[in-house]
């Protein structure tokens, strides 16, 4: 709840205790009205993803400069609520993939439209990095720009997911990332189809901790690479290896067949959770 609506709930207790006590009632009835639509706003917020796939160079320090120095000044901007977390990833047994580390950042829409407030996002960076001036964090950014590409950039909504058991908090540590090119105009039977195939959830002896489908929002037509992905979540990754060794070959069933027909895996990568800031 917002202070202002707090402040507002105090200012009706406060003038009705002064008057009769079936007053009181009217309060009470103020006050569930207040929080319901407290919540129907918040629930209005639709929570999205940005993705930024970056290939660090080798011989650099800058999974340091992450973990560091970005890290702090996400954190500050957590905690001015322009975002709602940020988490870093890093690729596992894949120095040939073309990323070697993705940050996501959970934020809502009306966060999202802070994010040219410059002056507030500098004044942020300054209390995050204290010390740091203008002409420092220039040349710092300018080293950045040395260690790393930014290879792409992708903002994505969270459709579904499964979790193997209530105890399970996804994202779990190791998560194998399937990226998917969906046909044009398949969306909506692709994702009833995904969400049929786990309906009855993860069975007692599957490896997996969880499962998760995303789609990407940011761009769409016959062009490019990828528009959804899905992600099997494993506690660590000699679980994932032990998975792996002891599956054995199978052919698809006639459902799954019927779903490789509208879409297509383009790549899979295996990512390690570094840090997750809320």
């Amino acid at each position: 709840m917002k202070l202002s609506l707090r402040l507002i709930i105090n200012q009706i207790y406060l003038h009705l205790r002064k008057h009769k006590p079936k007053k009181m009632k009217h309060f009470y009835l103020s006050l569930l009205f207040l929080l319901a639509f407290s919540y129907g706003v918040n629930a209005q917020e639709q929570m999205i993803f940005k993705q930024t796939f970056i290939k660090v160079n080798e011989g650099t320090n800058y999974a340091e400069d992450l973990k560091e120095k970005f890290s702090k000044f996400a954190q500050a901007r957590i905690d001015a609520g322009y975002q709602s977390g940020w988490h870093l990833w890093e690729v596992v047994g894949n120095p040939q993939a073309v990323f070697s580390h993705v940050i996501v950042e959970p934020m809502t829409i009306s966060q999202m439209e802070k994010e040219r407030d410059w002056d507030a996002i500098g004044k942020m960076r300054a209390e995050a990095l204290p010390g740091m001036t203008n002409n420092d964090w220039s040349t710092f950014m300018e080293d950045v720009r040395a260690k790393r590409t930014i290879v792409a950039e992708a903002i994505f909504l969270n459709i579904s997911e499964v979790k193997k058991t209530n105890e399970v908090n996804l994202p779990d540590d190791i998560g194998v990332i399937n990226f998917m090119k969906v046909a044009t105009g398949k969306d909506k039977t692709y994702e009833t189809m995904e969400r049929a195939y786990y309906a009855k959830g993860l069975e007692k002896n599957d490896p997996r901790s969880g499962w998760s489908l995303g789609r990407r929002i940011d761009k769409t037509g016959t062009d490019i690479y990828w528009n959804y992905f899905t992600v099997n979540w494993y506690p660590s990754y000699p679980a994932l290896m032990k998975a792996a060794a002891s599956s054995p070959a199978w052919d698809a069933d006639k459902n799954y067949q019927n779903m490789l027909k509208i879409r297509d895996l383009r790549e899979s990568v295996v990512i390690r959770k570094v840090m997750m800031l809320q």
